[in-house]
């Protein structure tokens, strides 16, 4: 009747929680595909490196009639199909937290969720960013970072709003 449904633990959840769970999604994926990249350059640094030698006298190769440089071959295509699959994913989501963002009224509010979330950048460096050319900001470094983080809050509720009218 009304009232919100209880998240796990009894907190209700926040007008924020699907926007800050799309954002973070967005985040986790971009540092997937990274670590499926550098999987990647892995793999083309050890393909075609000459194998170790066997010395347990016992028989080599895989049994199903394939060498170990095929089946390298046939893994890296598909971690490269997947890698592509995953940035066009990465692309569009992208493309859709800009359109929602540019939606947002308040500049400083943008470049906090642009540089925290697209850019992985640590809250000191957001707040370097906003507030690094006031001439008090190397005394009062920890107001400006307080004050950061109540813009993130600020535009996290722009950007749920904005969102939920989608």
């Amino acid at each position: 009747m009304g009232h919100k449904k209880q998240a796990a633990g009894g907190k209700r959840p926040k007008e924020t929680d699907a926007i800050k769970e799309k954002l973070q999604h967005y985040a986790t994926f971009q540092r997937r595909i990274e670590n499926k990249i550098e999987r990647l350059v892995y793999l083309e640094s050890v393909m075609g490196s000459p194998s170790s030698p066997n010395l347990s006298g016992m028989p080599g190769g895989s049994g199903d009639g394939t060498s170990k440089t095929e089946r390298q071959v046939v893994q890296k295509d598909e971690l490269t199909q997947a890698i592509n699959a995953m940035q066009q994913e990465e692309y569009d989501e992208r493309m859709e937290l800009e359109l929602l963002i540019g939606k947002m009224k308040n500049p400083d509010e943008q470049t906090v969720i642009e540089m925290r979330y697209f850019d992985h950048a640590r809250w000191w460096a957001v707040s370097a960013a906003l507030f690094g050319d006031m001439e008090d900001y190397e005394e009062h470094e920890k107001r400006y970072l307080k004050r950061t983080f109540k813009i993130h809050g600020s535009a996290l509720q722009s950007l749920a709003k904005i969102y939920a009218q989608k």
